[in-house]
């Protein structure tokens, strides 16, 4: 039988998690727990600044292409390839949003733009300038052709944030849900991510 994955990450996401992994087998069951909404996009602004920070996929993948006269201080090397192919030069990659930021506060005579979702979990040096490109969402509940797909047992659960894991385990326990996934294995981004549920699984 094969091994089935609760995908998490928002439905643009997801799919194309769900290219890479689909040809290996797993059943994959969608529950999208976040939904992103881009809001209007001030060109004056952005143009203004020529340091461009970056935390999240999403972000990455709505920016404007690039004429290669713009630096991006970016989390993550999926978003730091999707940058350099719409033309933006690299300036730090970090693994996470708090190294990000560690570096930011070393380079304290940079002046960027951080282009952000509503909900962020680290604020960036007072130097950088945060911008609201995206509202975030986060599920309330699940319909009940996820539960009964949940009650079938889940092997492994995909989680990319904190906010997301804290949503996760909110509707787990509203439902009861979690004596289905005693044998659940967790895959979290990092381990501040894996510290919200390491309780329960």
């Amino acid at each position: 039988m094969s091994k089935s994955i609760l995908l998490t990450r928002a439905k643009s996401a997801n799919l194309i998690l769900k290219e890479k992994l689909m040809p290996r087998g797993f059943d994959l069951v969608e529950c999208s727990l976040i939904k992103h909404k881009l809001l209007p996009f001030d060109e004056k602004v952005f143009n203004s600044y020529s340091d461009i920070v970056i935390t999240s996929n999403f972000a990455a993948s709505n920016l404007p292409n690039s004429n290669g006269s713009k630096y991006v201080w970016v989390v993550g090397e999926n978003s730091e390839k999707i940058l350099k192919d719409k033309g933006y030069n690299i300036k730090f990659c970090a693994p996470d949003a708090i190294t990000l930021e560690k570096e930011l506060l070393k380079n304290n005579h940079i002046k960027a733009i951080y282009l952000s979702g509503n909900n962020i979990t680290i604020e960036m040096p007072p130097n950088i300038k945060r911008v609201v490109f995206y509202n975030t969402e986060y599920k309330k509940s699940l319909s009940q052709q996820e539960i009964q797909r949940i009650k079938h047992g889940i092997d492994y659960i995909l989680l990319y944030s904190e906010n997301c894991a804290k949503t996760l385990l909110q509707i787990l326990l509203e439902n009861d849900l979690l004596k289905y996934l005693e044998n659940t294995t967790i895959v979290a981004i990092n381990f501040k991510v894996g510290r919200v549920v390491d309780d329960y699984f």
